[in-house]
């Protein structure tokens, strides 16, 4: 009992401190944004309470007497009732206040050469880290005793209720200091997270409820380490270790922290899934995006977590499938991160290769993610195809041929064919991309593919190829990767349906059994219809499947050339050239035609799609865009009893060099403030009439003489007018201040600026006189000032 005494001890004194000093702060008006970059001796002078608490918690305090153990000031601040985190302390500054406290022990103890390192008392830098991370890190249902109901993981609700949820405030108040120490101390801070990741791990065993506190984490994680990369001038390598240590920890929070299921078929609240890994994937992009350093940190930590989500024990190996979200992990992970699925497919190409003889169940999940991966994905590169095709025919030839029963190796052998002709097939587009290039790396690509050609026609049995894949399918990338003439491909198909002597029957089981073997490949493109927001981000990167039972005739054989020529003319027909599709496409981004397309817009439109790309703002600041706008910003479109139209007309020379963006704005913005008092006018002159009610024909009248605000009629002047008087004098004052020049004709309401505008005028009329001596470029308005100006640097010309 007397640990728990201890416990509750402690926990009363904080939270003491905690309230005695919220109380001081709301009593005395105290600013804590002020008061944090105040010197220590105000805050001690100010909140002595809270200074002396945490002074009491280090040993090396000369004042401190009975310093508790590390353990138990831990267990203190993490627990249910302490209130330093409660709203009221974050509200007040007080939470920010013990935060800092906290890291000024550390700084302290860091400078203090008696620091011993033992398990009783850690050092004050070690004991914050724990804090910081207890309070950023533990679910709310950890932190506060009972979750609360925003915090709760429904697999029914839409949304999470971001706005309701506890940890965000939380993040919100903790991560500058958790950010100050990994910049002050990143030994220390990766030694902490380290311990959290322990516990992950073992949380992952015990299959532990999900909470909504993962969005909060993994977003404030991601803020964190953008906090921790803008602070880091020196480019620390330990602080580069804590960012991929943090981005490790937020790559388990997003898969889940579970390695494989058995049987995943449970799709309800993958949307959930869906959402928590689009938070992740925007902090990828924008980190990717303005960090120097991003592959640095990004690969090892992706990597690592892939890794770890990949890797399957040999003991629970049997009957298990790796989730779909770590098919689309890895895949987001590869448009980020340079070189990411390189590195994925050799490693488990590595770790397969291991066992390859000795376990076919961790080999069997494996492989069916690296066959979708590297089929799918068409961010593998065609080296790493390539890599994982040498693979699969290593396999096929290392089934032992003498050994056992002759029906599973013949099946292990079909399967393996199988996945060579699928992962062919969907990237022929790749060789023949290939074959147009000339470049020294295509070259070696080249010499590497020419390799693969001689193992698949050595070391594959030929017979194979007729019954292990769908004949279309293997004519196909015989045509591909092979290079075998249209005759050639046509001759071996007729030799396969020579030597297919299969009933229907076997016909429909081979069918089924390359169905069961399809089924089981990840990073399909329909396997991601449930993350309909990473399917939006990866649909440019996926190519799609291609269905088994494409022209073929009831025995799976290819159709008579005559009706197979009929249906290649068709689908060329529709589908186009390639080249001529291109060419369309560019014809649609063309400038003029993407102007035209343009001028259909509002002005909103144009704003937003000026955010693009450079060429589309191009595009969007054209002066033929806004001017139709400007023309039309005061007059009310699909509006009833819609107040008068606020027109203008252009009176401007044909020289006057307009900015109709800035004037449709400015125009905006006036016919707005007009709309107000032209709103207020007749409300109250609604009022006058509900007055003289009685006087019905003298209210009529007095409407109908009413004059109603409007806006000046000049182009650039944009004068709201609320007389008749004043309509008259400004009119007076345009055609007054009227530039006389034809070409310009720039109005003013002001002499000021008339002849400001005038003068310029004259400047630019006058006929200036340029020095011309070796390259003086500077002109003089007279011929005085240009000798003087000779005269005085030497630019005399000599005389003949």
């Amino acid at each position: 009992m007397r640990p728990k005494r201890e416990l509750l001890a402690l926990l009363q004194r904080l939270n003491n401190s905690v309230g005695i000093s919220a109380r001081h702060v709301y009593t005395r008006q105290i600013a804590v944004s002020e008061l944090l970059q105040c010197p220590q001796s105000e805050i001690r002078r100010q909140l002595p309470e809270l200074c002396d608490f945490v002074d009491s918690l280090s040993s090396h305090n000369s004042n401190a007497t009975g310093t508790p153990p590390s353990s138990l000031v831990r267990r203190a601040f993490r627990h249910p009732d302490a209130q330093w985190l409660s709203r009221s302390a974050r509200e007040s500054g007080v939470s920010a206040l013990v935060c800092q406290q906290l890291v000024r022990l550390a700084r302290q103890d860091s400078n203090d050469e008696l620091v011993e390192d033992n398990t009783t008392n850690w050092s004050a830098a070690e004991l914050t880290m724990h804090v910081l991370l207890d309070a950023l890190l533990s679910p709310c249902a950890q932190r506060l005793g009972k979750a609360p109901d925003a915090c709760k993981w429904r697999a029914t609700q839409p949304k999470p209720r971001f706005h309701a949820m506890t940890c965000f405030p939380v993040w919100s108040t903790l991560l500058p200091f958790a950010a100050l120490m990994g910049l002050r101390f990143p030994g220390v801070f990766l030694r902490v997270l380290l311990e959290y990741r322990q516990m992950e791990t073992k949380k992952k065993k015990q299959q532990q409820q999900r909470v909504n506190c993962s969005f909060a984490q993994i977003t404030g994680i991601w803020r964190l380490v953008e906090e921790l990369n803008r602070g880091d001038k020196e480019s620390q390598s330990a602080v580069t270790e804590v960012m991929v240590g943090l981005l490790r920890l937020a790559s388990d929070k997003v898969l889940a922290t579970s390695v494989a299921v058995k049987n995943e078929k449970k799709t309800v609240g993958l949307h959930l899934d869906d959402q928590l890994m689009e938070k992740f994937s925007t902090g990828l992009q924008g980190f990717s995006f303005k960090s120097w350093r991003a592959n640095a940190v990004l690969k090892p930590a992706l990597f690592d977590a892939l890794q770890s989500s990949l890797s399957i024990p040999a003991d629970e190996a049997k009957g298990v499938e790796i989730p779909q979200r770590v098919a689309v992990f890895a895949a987001v992970g590869c448009i980020f991160v340079k070189d990411l699925a390189a590195d994925i497919v050799s490693t488990l190409i590595e770790r397969a290769s291991d066992t390859v003889t000795t376990s076919g169940a961790v080999r069997g999940p494996l492989l069916n993610f690296l066959v979708g991966f590297c089929a799918h994905v068409d961010l593998v590169s065609l080296t790493s195809v390539i890599e994982m095709l040498e693979f699969l025919v290593a396999a096929y030839k290392a089934v032992p041929q003498n050994e056992g029963d002759l029906e599973p190796r013949r099946a292990q052998q079909l399967e393996l064919v199988f996945c060579i002709v699928y992962v062919a097939l969907h990237r022929c587009q790749s060789v023949d991309t290939l074959r147009q290039e000339v470049s020294s790396d295509a070259a070696e690509v080249k010499e590497r593919l020419a390799q693969l050609q001689m193992r698949l026609c050595s070391d594959v049995a030929f017979e194979d190829f007729y019954v292990a894949a769908p004949l279309h399918w293997t004519a196909k990338v015989l045509g591909h990767w092979v290079f075998l003439s249209d005759e050639e491909v046509q001759a071996f198909s007729s030799e396969a349906e020579e030597n297919d002597n299969d009933s229907e029957k076997e016909f429909r089981d081979r069918v089924e059994a390359w169905h069961a073997i399809e089924a089981r490949f990840a990073s399909k493109p329909e396997s991601f219809s449930a993350f309909t927001q990473m399917k939006t981000l990866l649909e440019p990167h996926l190519r799609p499947s291609i269905p088994l039972d494409q022209p073929t005739h009831e025995h799976g054989l290819i159709l008579p050339a005559a009706r197979k020529r009929r249906r290649t003319d068709e689908v060329t027909r529709n589908s186009g050239d390639p080249d001529k599709l291109e060419r369309s496409i560019d014809v649609l981004l063309l400038p003029d035609v993407m102007e035209r397309v343009c001028s259909f817009m509002s002005a909103k439109r144009l704003c937003r799609m000026a955010l693009v790309c450079r060429t589309f703002a191009d595009i969007s600041h054209r002066a033929s865009l806004w001017r139709p706008l400007y023309m039309r910003v005061g007059f009310p479109i699909f509006k009833t009893n819609a107040l008068p139209p606020a027109s203008v007309a252009c009176h401007h020379g044909e020289k006057y060099a307009h900015n109709w963006r800035q004037l449709y704005q400015e125009r905006l913005k006036a016919v707005k403030r007009l709309r107000r008092v032209q709103r207020r006018v007749l409300k109250a002159g609604q009022s006058n009439d509900q007055e003289d009610g009685n006087d019905s024909s003298a209210s009529g009248s007095a409407r109908a003489t009413a004059f109603i605000p409007q806006l000046c009629a000049y182009c650039s002047c944009d004068q709201v007018l609320k007389s008749a008087v004043d309509l008259e004098t400004h009119q007076t004052q345009h055609k007054r201040f009227t530039c006389t020049e034809a070409s310009c004709r720039a109005s003013f309401t002001g002499l000021h600026k008339f002849n400001a505008h005038m003068r310029g005028h004259a400047v630019e009329s006058s006929c200036r006189l340029v020095c011309g001596f070796t390259g003086c470029k500077k002109s003089y308005s007279s011929a005085k000032r240009l000798a003087s100006h000779r005269q005085k640097e030497g630019h005399q010309t000599q005389e003949y």
